[in-house]
């Protein structure tokens, strides 16, 4: 009896520690198990990941070439543009670029005398000469006459102008009245100044200072609803002059 009685209390415990072992309850084992789940947790959360860089990669790309495709589209739209606006070939003495601005540069210094505003002789045939070109290559489109000095003050004719502002503006106008004179239409002819405020040219030397005493003759497409209606104007006698100054004499 004794012997059975040990024999059942030998297998109780071993039941015991089967319970304790074998069932998964040891901290170890609890832990492994932990690591495991946290294992699969990452590398399902590192496919996700992957995927999501797949994506990004991809649509990465996508946008590239569509920039790349927009950049083209752009280029093309730009030369088709300064094709249609401007002559297919130049009269000489002009120049373009892609905007459809298209100019020409004459030198104050063959216009006009120093200080003044009528122009010579010589300055009155290469208007003329412009004009031509304008009828013959820019007759749709707006022309405008910029006047430019260079930074010297005004000394001899400082009765006359206010500024080198003010020079740059009445010759910009004489060209502006010759050209309708010529036949342009005052509907496409525009006069401005901008005296020593727009140099081409550095004004640290007299080189400098000689490019940029000019005369900007500028075309430009009409803007939408305009039209050149306007009949050429006379050319008047006599230039404008500041306010309480004698006129210049033409």
């Amino acid at each position: 009896m004794r012997t059975a009685r040990w024999l059942s209390m030998g297998i109780c415990g071993l039941a015991a520690v089967a319970l304790l072992t074998g069932c998964g309850t040891h901290p170890k084992d609890l832990e492994i198990r932990s690591l495991k789940e946290r294992i699969a947790d990452l590398e399902e959360e590192n496919e996700r990941c992957r995927q999501g860089y797949a994506i990004a990669i991809r649509d990465r790309d996508n946008a590239r070439r569509r920039a790349d495709g927009l950049a083209q589209q752009n280029a093309d739209l730009r030369a088709m543009l300064a094709n249609r606006q401007a002559p297919e070939q130049l009269p000489s003495g002009w120049q373009s670029d892609v905007s459809g601005w298209t100019w020409t540069d004459v030198g104050s210094d063959f216009l006009f005398d120093s200080g003044r505003a009528t122009l010579k002789p010589a300055g009155r045939a290469k208007i003329s000469d412009v004009a031509d070109q304008i009828k013959s290559n820019f007759g749709d489109m707006m022309i405008l006459v910029i006047g430019h000095t260079d930074t010297d003050p005004i000394k001899k004719t400082k009765h006359l102008w206010q500024d080198n502002l003010d020079l740059s503006a009445n010759r910009a106008m004489t060209v502006f009245r010759e050209l309708a004179k010529l036949g342009i239409s005052t509907a496409q002819l525009v006069a401005a100044g901008q005296g020593e405020y727009a140099p081409i040219a550095p004004n640290g030397n007299d080189a400098g200072k000689a490019q940029n005493r000019r005369v900007q003759i500028v075309a430009v497409p009409m803007p939408s609803g305009r039209s050149e209606a306007a009949p050429p104007a006379q050319a008047p006698v006599t230039e404008a002059a500041p306010s309480g100054q004698p006129a210049v004499e033409k």
